[in-house]
């Protein structure tokens, strides 16, 4: 081969490598971008959507609660707890004092505890504003009313009736008494609220310390004390296995213990300050997260005060002091009939980023309205 062959080769010159090279990364970097974008709007469509479906959960689950508000309660909506001489509030469960926010401490005390126990402003605040705090009571329709067959001298026992068997293996009717079960006790138009604390059997305990963490328990045998489970033994110290029957006419029944539901919802940011949880605590067990990311819990209420039937009180201090919406009466927890819900949420924080970085909106609120139903059938207001 000769010289001048050689040089009559073409090639690429290191100029020209460069730029190829300059133009590939370009292509590859905007391909990348686009990727990522898609991705990125991919996991933020998915957590909008995720939080859309938890919102709804939370809400359902708020609103299924508050539809059976009452429910089997006595006339009034109202259970006896202790009180008067000696006795101590009830145990409330919600939030410790913060930021601002008085928290909740016990149930003020009182002859008894409402269907419905109101607490505006009463949980942490998110955004500045502090957020609510409910408490609800209704019967459980799986157990009650179930006759007592005697309650202990004491007031610490009681049996329940052989034609309900409440320890059987498995529980083939679902109306098995458990440690931690509140019941509600009635006779005549008494009625008292205690926790189980153990069950042998036929035979309940209630017992006191960590095991009634809300302090229903409160034994008087000396009857100084009013609302308790003295006090109703008391009024017919013998409970019969039947109806007493005179003339037609039915002069004494047993005791009747009924399950009692109690819930109560709140904001906790004790589990992550940063990621808010609605949480929904039964009786004194444990709270149970419902939803993350709370950005907002309000309560209102619509009431029914025989004059003006003012709506959405927030049934704050001022409300039930006579100088709010009721004026110049306080509002009563007795005249609600209806709950008016705001719960807002934001998508979790894996995923926030990636919605705020599109511009897509990461909160999302939903508005619902309940009727009280059991509550519309009352006797009279107070």
């Amino acid at each position: 081969m000769t010289r001048g062959s050689r040089s009559n080769q073409s090639g690429f010159t290191l100029l020209e490598l460069l730029i190829t090279m300059t133009i590939m990364l370009v292509v590859l970097a905007g391909t990348t971008r686009i990727m990522s974008d898609a991705m990125s709007s991919n996991v933020a469509a998915k957590g909008m959507l995720d939080m859309n479906a938890h919102l709804r959960a939370a809400m359902d689950l708020v609103q299924r609660d508050m539809l059976q508000v009452g429910q089997g309660l006595p006339v009034g909506r109202r259970i006896g707890i202790p009180n008067g001489n000696g006795a101590t509030p009830i145990g409330r469960p919600g939030p410790g004092p913060t930021d601002g926010c008085p928290g909740v401490a016990a149930f003020p005390l009182d002859t008894s505890l409402p269907a419905i126990s109101v607490g505006a402003g009463l949980g942490p605040a998110i955004s500045g504003e502090c957020t609510d705090v409910v408490t609800i009571l209704a019967a459980d329709n799986l157990f009650g009313p179930v006759s007592l067959a005697s309650i202990g001298a004491d007031g610490s026992t009681a049996r329940i009736h052989n034609s309900v068997n409440i320890s059987d293996d498995p529980d083939v009717d679902s109306d098995n008494v458990r440690s931690g079960d509140l019941l509600m006790l009635t006779k005549g138009n008494m009625s008292v609220l205690v926790q189980v604390t153990s069950v042998v059997g036929q035979d309940l305990t209630f017992g006191g310390g960590s095991d009634d963490p809300l302090g229903l328990n409160q034994l008087d045998p000396g009857l100084d004390m009013l609302g308790t489970i003295n006090q109703l033994k008391a009024s017919a110290p013998a409970d019969p296995d039947a109806p007493v029957v005179v003339g037609g006419v039915q002069q004494r029944a047993p005791t009747q213990a009924t399950r009692i539901r109690m819930v109560t919802y709140f904001v906790d940011t004790d589990a992550d300050p940063a990621v808010p949880r609605l949480v929904r605590v039964v009786g004194g067990a444990q709270p149970n997260a419902v939803g993350l990311g709370v950005q907002a819990f309000r309560l209102t209420y619509d009431i029914a005060d025989q004059l003006n039937n003012p709506t959405g009180v927030r049934m704050d201090d001022d409300d039930l002091a006579g100088g709010g919406a009721c004026s110049p009466d306080p509002c009563s927890e007795n005249q609600i009939r209806k709950v008016n819900i705001v719960l807002s949420m934001t998508a979790n924080d894996s995923r926030r980023n990636s919605l705020v970085d599109h511009g897509n909106q990461s909160q999302n609120a939903l508005y619902t309205q309940v009727s009280l139903r059991s509550m519309a059938f009352v006797d009279r207001y107070r």
